[in-house]
């Protein structure tokens, strides 16, 4: 090979290298996502899953959210919870946005005042169950009062404070919760989507959270 081709097919080489060095770089650093997309897709999936145990095969349900534009989180959660839904039943959605302008209390799992609870149940007859991914509220006497009816309610929630007196209301009938019971189950180390949920949360029910109040 003439030394000429040799020093070309070198820096051939070398661009090569450095330019996949490069788009590794970005795809890693820039482009890639920086949460864990397993476990939020696996979040998706198991609210879809409590909410289809929870209403049977069919239903009229309510999808309480907030924008995901600053939220990427949540905009994997829902693109599972849908594709999840679609395997396990037949189910008419509506989809309830919250308006969260100047309101930095909003946030996956955090968030739905009893007000809006309220209302939603109200102003929505026709729904079987609402689902949450804003968290659950802290409802008063007076909320549990103006709940003539109770649709299913499941929530993903970041905390389970509130989550006893609605369990004892029949208010709710599943969460999906930031884990607050240790050790958690599985391995130190999760290798699967279903490990790193078990590992950051945990599905609570009304005899699950009579078992394991929160301190």
């Amino acid at each position: 090979m003439k030394p000429t081709r040799k020093n070309l097919l070198l820096a051939v080489g070398s661009v090569l290298v450095i330019a996949g060095s490069g788009l590794w770089i970005y795809y890693r650093e820039f482009k890639a996502p920086k949460y864990n997309v397993p476990l939020h897709q696996r979040v998706g999936e198991v609210l879809a899953e409590e909410t289809a145990k929870a209403v049977g095969p069919k239903g009229h349900l309510m999808l309480i959210t907030i924008p995901t534009s600053e939220e990427p989180e949540l905009a994997t959660q829902l693109d599972a919870f849908h594709q999840r839904l679609k395997k396990l039943g037949n189910y008419e959605l509506k989809d309830h946005e919250l308006d969260t302008k100047d309101q930095p209390k909003y946030g996956i799992g955090t968030g739905l005042s009893a007000r809006r609870f309220v209302r939603a149940v109200k102003n929505h007859p026709e729904v079987d169950a609402i689902v949450s991914f804003v968290g659950a509220p802290h409802l008063k006497v007076d909320d549990f009062a103006e709940l003539k009816r109770k649709p299913k309610f499941i929530a993903e929630s970041r905390s389970p404070d509130y989550l006893p007196e609605l369990f004892a209301s029949n208010v709710l009938q599943v969460a999906v919760v930031s884990r607050f019971v240790f050790p958690a189950p599985g391995p130190t180390r999760p290798k699967n989507a279903q490990q790193w949920f078990d590992k950051r949360y945990q599905v609570i029910d009304a005899a699950a959270m009579k078992a394991n109040p929160p301190e």
